[in-house]
Formats: structure tokens, sequence, C-alpha cells
């Protein structure tokens, strides 16, 4: 099973050796569900979890996979506390922690938390300087000792007296990507551990912890299956369940969409959306006409089609316009434009989408268009604008659907917004691909392609 800690992590808290971490930062960051899960990967048959926030009954109630958990054990940390004398609390303290630890027959994995709390738990200025004392004693000599993986959550991003002690430091924080919540932690320091990546964005989904990974780029030296997701009578599916869920329950038969994308990893986010369109169309035996984006002609389109659907259906669903003056080899399922004048060639491009039985999937690489028709020279805009205006209607009145490609920038952004249905951004967090909407308004998504020895499909999980 995938482990939802970064790889980082797991490799330090993997030695055997013992290893310290602390997890910082304000309160509803995610630092007690890390934890939680730091427990469950990493805890064996002796994982404890020592708070003086959460009563056990609550506890218990909000993470009910913890109370099935075999070898975990949660301690209210209040009741420690036997005595208003300084001393006599403090050995009630050490005495239920370290004969715990000392019963342990494999190494164990504690959490303390907080570590704060449980310092100002005595209420006398004496106590909590003794137990600062012996929290430091803890992490400097009980961790190696024990050969224990000890985690210490501060309700703070500040620096603190551990920081400096600990092997591990690791900062849980919000973010905002266009004005919408994201969460991401900062691994600042991991001592003898070799950090590949020092950011990763992660969830809070389903009430569990989960880092997002790289974006993986899908392989096609073995053929995979890729599930049908159904069209239905008023939508046609983006070949994403999850994208379906967020925009309503897909793309509504006769609306525009545009999806824009950076000239980063989310480039690969936008053509394994589009893969998946044309696989999940053409699995239907639904027409799709594409005009590739830069960089990307029919041939390549076969390389990365093909291992889904017979070569029988790729010929018949799928029709690729390529813009070309020089003459080539004319492949059965290509069309050719010159690229000499809009008004010629977009007659032709939608006489032939008209001809087919709709609906009709039709996906344009607008940067293609941008460059062949020099939609930067003066009237050009306005005119291919003019065009895509009328057309839409006849989309619309043919239940077809039409999606644009567009890097950011691309000039016929701002033209193609206010006209379109649906308004996708594809960006990057961390190497991970993220993927939310404009219209209509959505939360951000990380989307994922998951790779398995026999299916390929994109899932998206919401930053919650």
């Amino acid at each position: 099973m995938e482990s939802r800690i970064p790889p980082e992590i797991g490799k330090a808290l993997s030695t055997g050796m013992g290893f310290s971490l602390l997890l910082k930062g304000e309160p509803g960051t995610g630092k007690t569900m890390l934890a939680f899960e730091i427990l469950d990967e990493f805890g064996g048959e002796n994982a404890a979890y020592l708070s003086t926030r959460v009563s056990l009954p609550a506890l218990y109630s909000q993470f009910p996979w913890l109370e099935e958990r075999a070898g975990f054990s949660a301690v209210d940390a209040t009741k420690l506390y036997l005595s208003s004398k300084g001393f006599t609390g403090l050995r009630s303290f050490s005495n239920t922690l370290y004969t715990k630890l000392a019963e342990a027959e494999k190494p164990a994995t504690l959490v303390i938390d907080s570590w704060e709390a449980i310092i100002s738990g005595g209420g006398k200025e004496e106590k909590k300087e003794v137990l600062e004392a012996a929290l430091t004693d803890l992490v400097r000599n009980y961790a190696t000792q024990y050969k224990m993986n000890l985690i210490l959550i501060a309700e703070t991003s500040a620096t603190t007296p551990l920081d400096y002690i600990v092997d591990g430091i690791v900062e849980m924080t919000r973010i905002d990507i266009d004005y919408r919540r994201g969460r991401q932690l900062i691994l600042k320091k991991l001592r003898g551990t070799r950090i590949d990546q020092h950011k990763y964005g992660f969830t809070l989904d389903g009430g569990r912890f989960r880092h997002f990974g790289p974006f993986e780029r899908r392989k096609i030296e073995k053929t995979r299956k890729v599930e049908i997701v159904p069209n239905t009578a008023q939508y046609i599916s983006t070949g994403c369940e999850g994208i379906d869920t967020i925009i309503g329950g897909g793309m509504a038969k006769g609306s525009t969409n545009i999806m824009e994308y950076g000239d980063d990893l989310s480039l690969f986010g936008y053509h394994a959306i589009v893969a998946h369109m044309i696989i999940n169309s053409i699995q239907q035996k639904v027409n799709c006409v594409k005009i590739p984006s830069s960089g990307w002609d029919e041939r390549r389109f076969r390389r990365g089609i093909l291992p889904f659907v017979t070569e029988e259906d790729y010929k018949k669903y799928l029709t690729v316009f390529e813009i070309r003056k020089e003459k080539k080899e004319v492949r059965e399922n290509v069309q050719v434009l010159k690229g000499e004048s809009m008004e010629e060639d977009f007659p032709i491009l939608t006489d032939f989408i008209a001809s087919l039985e709709p609906p009709v999937v039709v996906i344009i690489g607008t940067d293609t268009l941008e460059y062949q028709y020099r939609l930067k020279t003066p009237g050009n805009l306005e005119r291919m604008a003019e065009l895509f205006s009328y057309w839409a209607m006849e989309m619309r009145e043919a239940e077809n659907v039409g999606v644009f490609g567009m890097p950011g920038g691309g000039v016929l952004g701002t033209e193609l917004r206010h006209m379109v249905t649906n308004s996708f951004t594809v960006t990057v967090l961390d190497r991970s691909v993220i993927l939310y909407c404009n219209r209509p308004d959505t939360k951000l998504h990380c989307l994922e392609n998951i790779i398995t020895k026999e299916t390929l499909k994109l899932k998206t999980t919401p930053f919650l």
C-alpha cells in the first residue's frame, strides 16, 4: 500500500535507530493528523499518543480507525499530574512514561501533543522548568536509548528550544492559490536523510492525512485498461469521475470549455485530461475531432491512444486536423488545413464536424491557431473571436462539446473566457498538478495519474 507520508519522512523514521521529529504550525494546519499517520505506519506494536488537548472518547469518535488499530494506546496526559508539588508531579509523569517505554518489546513510536501543554500542565513555574528539562532529556537520550521514534507537536511556527536538539523539523501551513485554500508542509530539517523534495502539498480528505507526490507521467510501454466513465443523456464525460463531479456531472452537451495550463508539469496534466477524454469517448463510439497543440500531430496521438482502444475504433472515431503547408504523408484519419487564412480553413473544420453524428467532442489547441493564423497581428484576433462566437452557437444547437486548451497568457484567453460554459485552470504545487475551476467556482483539487500493473486512471482529491 502506498504511503501517505512523504518519502523523506518515511526514510528518517525507518532507520530503527530512533528519531525525534518536531511538527510545527498554527492550530488547524494538520499536525495531529500527520502524527496519527506516523503512528499508524511506524508505530509497530507499541504506538502511544500522549495528549493534554483531546479527551479519549472524543479522539476515538473523530478517528474511529485509531481504536481499531492493534498496538495503539492513547494517554490523557492531564492525569499524569498526581500532586500539586513539582517533584511529585514530575515523578508521576516520568515514571509513567519511561516505564511504558521500558516495557516495549519492539521499537516504540510516541507522540506528545503538544509539548508546550505538557510543560505548562503542572501549573507552577518550578514544575514547568523541571518538566521542560525532562522532555529535553527525553529527546536527547531516550529516543536513541529505546530506539524510539519520538514525535513532538508544537502549536506555533516560531522557533522553539526544541528546534536545536531534535533530529527533524516539519512545518505545516495553509497556503492560497487564486484565493483558494491549500495545505503545504515544509521539510526544514531531517538529520541523516537526503531531502529530494522539501515541500509537499497535502490533504486531510476523509479524516486522514495524505501527501501529494509528483505528478506521474503516463507509461505506454505496456497496455493498461482504462475503465469507461459513461456518458449520460445530458453530459459527455471527461473520462475522469472526479472532474465530472466538480463541474456537476460532466461536460454538458452543447457546452464549450476552456482549460488553461502553464509551461511546467501542468502541461502534462492537461494532456492527461485530453487523453482520457479521447479514450473515454472512443470507447463509447463518440466522434472526436482534434486540432493538436503546438509540437503535437496525429502520430504522437497514435502512440498515446492506441494502447487503450482498438485501431479500428481509433481511425473511425478520432480525426486530427493538422495545419501545415508542405505535403506530408496523409494518414487515414488526418485532415489538412493550409493555415493561410482562417476564413478559408474554419468552414472546412466546421463543415466536417457538422457531417458527423452528434454529439461530437472537439478539442482545439489554441496556441496552434495563435501561431498559424498570426493572431497577434491587428484585426486577426477579433476575426477569430467572431468565428468562435458563431461556432459556439452551432455547437450548442447540435449538442456537441468544445474544449479549448490554452497556455497561460494565450491571446485568445480574454476572448474565450467570457463565452465558455466551464473554465478550468491546471497549475502546479510542489511538483503536483492542481486543478480548479473559475466557472463554476470550485476549490483546489490535486490531479493524479493512478498507474497500476493493469489499469490507468485519473483521480482528483480535494485540498481539505
